[in-house]
């Protein structure tokens, strides 16, 4: 029996930039369920993936994930986004709650790379503390810096 996966298509689907944060606030939580799960089946850290150790080089903060795996939890996360507005629905932000407020500063203060939002996807342009332009495509970038630490 062969299975072929069938995912609905949502490259019609564009996202509002403020949801970069939704985004990985999404994507760090689905790592932390992911985590929790593999250390309850008996999972460790392991310098590279072994099952029958059970052990895993991902299992570890988010923060301190490779940005490839990080990526796919971000992907996964937008992709999660686009369903949602595809299917009908819309995500209104009403207030900033002491858990929104908590796991912003713990994103904006990791020791992660912010890319311009404007860039096509393929194109990682990194921006970096207090940049008002893109370097490469000249965009505005519009970034509350004074919710970063430098």
């Amino acid at each position: 029996m062969t299975y072929t996966p069938r995912p609905i298509d949502l490259s019609d689907v564009e996202l509002e930039k403020d949801l970069n944060e939704l985004r990985e606030a999404i994507a760090e939580n689905a790592h932390e369920i992911w985590a929790s799960k593999r250390i309850a089946e008996g999972w460790s850290f392991g310098p590279c993936r072994d099952d029958k150790k059970k052990e895993t080089p991902d299992l570890v903060e988010y923060s301190r994930l490779s940005e490839g795996e990080k990526e796919y939890d971000r992907q996964m996360a937008m992709e999660t986004l686009k369903l949602i507005k595809k299917l009908g629905f819309d995500l209104i932000k009403r207030e900033e709650t002491p858990l929104y407020k908590s796991l912003l500063a713990r994103i904006r203060n990791a020791n992660q790379t912010l890319y311009c939002p404007h860039c096509p996807k393929d194109v990682k342009t990194p921006i970096y503390y207090k940049q008002k332009f893109c370097d490469k495509c000249g965009h505005l970038i519009e970034i509350d810096w004074s919710l970063y630490k430098q």
